[in-house]
């Protein structure tokens, strides 16, 4: 097959060597036949909800289908997967809410695995949130530019057990409102030109916000002081739009 994009290599590039793997919402399996075909991964699972959908990634294949390294299941979420089946799970392509329900599911389950990779396509700041209050480390946030967009890519390690999962840890954090679950420090160190446009985008939607808020009369002063301080927070480090 032909190489990947920027944004599914970027995610390839979280999976060691040796590490099995399955993702999940695999569509034209792109992404796992990669890591198979170059000898990273010595066996993957490629997953997805629609039959049809995963017929693309048998075509994708082809020959190589036959193979007992390639697993191909039809499935809801991580439901298709046994517990500790594979090292690292992919869900990329997805918002964030479904990736959450998708983990809280069944949490001793998602517990069982070694890593996650994730790519929310939107609500990845809740995403964020969620997973630190439930006991999950972000190793790494990630940019990467595809097309017109800026996607994030967040590697994880989940808790070693569900049980360190059901421990509420928000007490002890920002608030989930809070502008560092959009844009984490890590990013700005670790990318910052691409951080900066980043938060230009992010400034741009807070903007547009506290306009339609300043229209409305039924606006509290704490809800437009929390819009004015996610703006600030992104002018920081971005530029006007």
């Amino acid at each position: 097959m032909n190489g990947l994009t920027d944004r599914l290599q970027m995610i390839a590039d979280e999976i060691k060597q040796g590490e099995t793997m399955a993702d999940i919402g695999t569509d034209h399996g792109f992404l796992p036949l990669y890591l198979w075909e170059n000898g990273i991964s010595p066996s993957v699972i490629m997953c997805d909800i629609s039959e049809p959908s995963l017929a693309k990634a048998k075509a994708a294949a082809g020959a190589y289908q036959f193979g007992r390294e390639l697993d191909f299941r039809a499935g809801d979420g991580l439901k298709v997967l046994k517990s500790g089946e594979v090292d690292a799970v992919v869900i990329a392509g997805m918002g964030g809410l479904l990736i959450h329900d998708i983990l809280a599911a069944d949490m001793e389950k998602t517990c069982s695995f070694s890593k996650y990779i994730f790519q929310p396509r939107n609500h990845a700041a809740h995403l964020r949130y969620w997973l630190v209050s439930n006991g999950f480390s972000i190793v790494k946030n990630q940019l990467v530019r595809e097309g017109k967009f800026i996607c994030e890519v967040i590697t994880v390690l989940p808790p070693k057990s569900s049980k360190n999962g059901d421990t509420d840890l928000s007490d002890t954090l920002p608030a989930q409102d809070d502008p560092c679950w959009d844009l984490p420090k890590d990013m700005l160190l670790s990318q910052p030109e691409l951080a900066r446009d980043y938060a230009a985008v992010k400034l741009g939607i807070e903007q547009k916000i506290l306009e339609g808020m300043r229209r409305s009369s039924n606006v509290s002063d704490c809800e437009l002081h929390n819009v004015e301080r996610r703006i600030d927070y992104f002018r920081s480090y971005g530029y006007e739009v």
